[in-house]
Formats: structure tokens, sequence, C-alpha cells
């Protein structure tokens, strides 16, 4: 298991809020921990519902996951919604090619909600795209919708001039 601290993008503020969470790779999953602390009365995170898959979570409050085989140019992206909404698109290259990855199943999601902690774990069965020992490049990071309307962009690293998760720069942690 692997522990990770996200940081917002340079120049925005934490609005008193710490994202953080750790990260366990079996043979047939990923499964991935976040945990949200601090002012949370600022963000807008919408209460649990019906698990479903939708587009455009990164729209609003949604905690995402990139990977890519190491060595490899395609890559994946997992959104989650607070609410249990859910989606996984793979891409051929940087920015290129997406579409929704039918491979994975519906993925096991539990949250937990209090008044300064909202926690989420998720478990993707990603066997049917990568080999039981197959190296993995992981990027983490969170999109949070504030009650203002402003969005604030957190990851392990921020490699470019603007948030750009996609990055390969910021797939960090080796699963």
């Amino acid at each position: 298991m692997t522990g990770f601290r996200l940081q917002p993008f340079p120049g925005q503020d934490s609005g008193g809020v710490s994202i953080q969470g750790t990260i366990e790779r079996t043979p047939e999953a990923i499964v991935l921990s976040f945990v949200l602390q601090g002012n949370l009365d600022d963000i807008v995170l919408p209460a649990a519902a019906e698990l479903a898959r939708r587009d455009n979570l990164w729209q609003a409050s949604c905690l995402e996951m990139f990977w890519a085989a190491e060595g490899g140019k395609n890559y994946w992206e997992l959104n989650l919604a607070p609410n249990g909404a859910w989606n996984v698109y793979a891409f051929t290259e940087y920015r290129t090619g997406m579409r929704r990855e039918e491979r994975v199943g519906e993925p096991r999601i539990e949250t937990s909600h209090t008044p300064d902690t909202f926690a989420l774990t998720v478990e993707l069965g990603i066997g049917s795209l990568h080999a039981e020992h197959a190296s993995l490049r992981v990027g983490i990071c969170a999109v949070l919708e504030h009650r203002d309307s402003r969005l604030s962009y957190w990851a392990l690293a921020h490699p470019a001039e603007k948030p750009d998760f996609h990055a390969p720069q910021s797939f960090l942690l080796r699963q």
C-alpha cells in the first residue's frame, strides 16, 4: 500500500482542505482511497446516489486516477464523483483517441461523510487490461467545486503552467 498527498495547483488556495489517501494493487484490481479533511463547508460534495456510469464528471467535484503500463503511450482515466457516479476512459496517447473503456466492470465504491471529513474508497477491476505483474505508472488528482462555483485542481505534481492531469510527468506512483 502506497500513501499519497495531493497539492493544489500553484496559486490556488487550499481553502483549509487537505487531500490524502492510499493506493494498492491486487492481482485483479486497484484499490484507491481518498480522504478530504478540513473546511468541507466550502466544497460541493453531492450526497450519495445510485452507482451509475456518467460522462463529464470532471466539470464538478471529481476524484481521479490516471494510469499507464510502464513504457506505453496508451493510458486510462478513472473519474469518481462523490455521489457514486463514475467512468473509465481509454486514450491511445496523450489526449488522443478518448473512448469509454468497456473492459472494466462497475467499480465497488464506498463513501463516508462527516462535517469535516469525506472518504471514498474504490476497487476497480483492471485484470482484463493488464497482466497481474505489469508495472503501472499512476497519477492521482482531484477537481473540487467550491460553493462560489470556482474549481480547484489537485494532483501529486503540477508539471505544466496550467493544470493538466493527462501529463505523463504527473504519473508519479508505481504499482
